[in-house]
């Protein structure tokens, strides 16, 4: 008699039974093992831990980007007939926010009890009133920074991101139209919010989100009716 699986005999069915027995439980040790080294893998490369924002450093007096993931040019397309012949001059934005360094804020509280902020040390209203200028360019529009046909200003209501599952961004503003003589030829709120996706409390997410909601701000107002009429009114 061969006292092995692969021998001729094998007269002891409980002898066989415990060599089987054993030979799955090492199996199932084997992809356990597996399992866990694949949800740490996953845990490293996506920050998906559930205590994986307690130990990030907070997001305190970043710079502020430019940084968006929408091109213009995939915009349904803006008629700039009523546009043609005018050429706006863009006024210095007035921050009217509370807190004018707060930019944003993580409420996800994973492995920690409070909210993670952001804020930036750079001044938002110039960098709005720069990148507002340029995406007005980029739709088409001729901006002059100065003795333009009509002159635009706003006020700063709001430029935040709120995260919690995803990146939520919304800028709000109060533009005014502005004759050459300074009369107010239209005024109304205008905003833009973007809805992005992405890695836990990171700053190019903000960047994104902020960014994307300058753009659909500047959309916003190119497409309203009222402005239009009120731009073809001053010319």
């Amino acid at each position: 008699m061969v006292d092995n699986l692969t021998g001729p005999i094998f007269f002891n069915p409980w002898r066989r039974k415990l060599i089987y027995a054993l030979k799955e439980r090492r199996i199932v040790v084997k992809n356990i093992r597996l399992f866990y080294l694949l949800c740490l893998s996953l845990i490293l490369v996506f920050g998906s831990s559930p205590y994986a924002l307690a130990d990030e450093p907070l997001l305190k007096d970043i710079p502020l980007l430019w940084n968006p993931t929408e091109d213009v040019r995939t915009f349904k397309a803006v008629d700039l007939t009523i546009y043609h012949d005018i050429y706006f001059m863009v006024k210095p934005f007035k921050d009217f926010r509370k807190n004018p360094a707060e930019i944003g804020v993580n409420i996800e509280r994973k492995g920690t009890s409070q909210d993670l902020p952001v804020t930036t040390k750079d001044n938002v209203a110039q960098w709005l009133t720069f990148n507002f200028s340029r995406t007005l360019s980029n739709f088409g529009v001729n901006v002059l920074q100065d003795k333009g046909n009509l002159t635009l200003e706003a006020d700063i209501l709001n430029f935040f991101v709120t995260e919690k599952s995803v990146y939520k961004g919304l800028v709000a503003l109060k533009v005014r139209l502005l004759s050459k003589s300074n009369a107010v030829l239209w005024e109304q709120m205008v905003s833009g919010d973007s809805t992005r996706f992405g890695r836990s409390y990171t700053a190019p997410n903000y960047y994104e989100a902020l960014s994307n909601s300058v753009i659909y701000a500047v959309y916003s107002l190119l497409r309203n009716d009222s402005f239009q009429r009120a731009v073809q009114k001053g010319k």
